[in-house]
């Protein structure tokens, strides 16, 4: 280890005058921690060729781990999951991480201007059977005394919020369902499967939003057949991975699953709805 100067032990506390872990106080006989593997800082820490190179080894490294993951997850269904319950975990980003991240670039895309998902207003005006909602709305607007167009913001910030905050309602759902038709396995190991499901489900969800951008949300019979394929061959390559189910068997549960995933999606977008009508509403 270097030798220190005053100067460096002073902005140093955690030194070997110490020789205790700065993380978690543990006794050290070396450098590195043997219980959480931290470092003990030293002068050579400070340098700027330390700085820089630490912090390209780490943006290398991470952006090695972002395209592996997203290969694995576009290209080999059911993969993440089987390796994730084999203990080779550093190699991927974890399964709940994967899905923040890909939960937050959808939920981004899908509230942009042109194609907001979550926007009561494009819901309405997009299902003719809803008028007699959409007056309901405006009767209550003028009860507030704020333009019908007010008071669909206010949903749609609520909406937004609620989406962000029970983003895991949908996962969870589909988990459930996992374990309805697997139960001699653990929870848990639904809800990993579930995550990357759902991540690529989301994922592929940001693609479509590019049709949604140029021709708005309306019914195409073409796009929802394409997207219904792709579900059920990814779950059909899947779901023999992680569950060991082969042949028109695979198939059979895929098709099973891929409803429950779609009814886990309605069942979150419909709850997250209502719920921001009534707080509005309530307010």
């Amino acid at each position: 280890m270097e030798t220190l100067t005053p100067e460096t032990a002073t902005s140093l506390p955690h030194q070997e005058t110490s020789r205790k872990c700065p993380e978690c106080a543990a006794p050290l006989v070396d450098k590195y921690c043997h219980r959480c593997g931290e470092k003990l800082p030293d002068a050579h820490d400070l340098t700027l060729k330390h700085f820089l190179h630490h912090g390209l080894h780490e943006l290398t490294h991470f952006d090695s781990k972002i395209f592996r993951t997203v290969k694995a997850l576009l290209f080999r269904p059911g993969l993440l999951t089987v390796e994730y319950f084999a203990g080779r975990r550093k190699r991927y980003v974890l399964p709940l991480r994967l899905f923040l991240v890909v939960f937050a670039l959808n939920l981004f895309l899908y509230t942009r201007p042109g194609a907001a998902l979550y926007d009561v207003h494009v819901i309405v005006s997009a299902n003719p059977q809803m008028k007699l909602f959409d007056d309901k709305l405006e009767r209550h607007a003028e009860k507030k005394h704020i333009t019908k167009e007010a008071l669909f913001e206010q949903i749609n910030e609520r909406w937004q919020h609620n989406v962000s905050l029970f983003q895991l309602g949908e996962v969870f759902f589909f988990a459930v369902w996992l374990a309805v038709l697997n139960w001699r396995r653990y929870f848990v190991e639904h809800l990993i499967f579930a995550l990357h499901m759902s991540s690529f489900s989301l994922l592929f969800g940001c693609v479509t939003w590019l049709y949604y951008l140029r021709y708005g949300f309306k019914q195409n019979i073409f796009l929802t057949a394409i997207s219904f394929t792709v579900l059920l061959l990814y779950l059909w390559r899947a779901v023999p991975r992680v569950y060991g189910t082969t042949g028109w068997n695979a198939l059979l549960k895929s098709f099973v699953l891929l409803i429950g995933l779609e009814v886990s999606r309605v069942f979150f977008v419909s709850f997250t709805m209502v719920l921001s009508l009534i707080q509005t509403v309530r307010r």
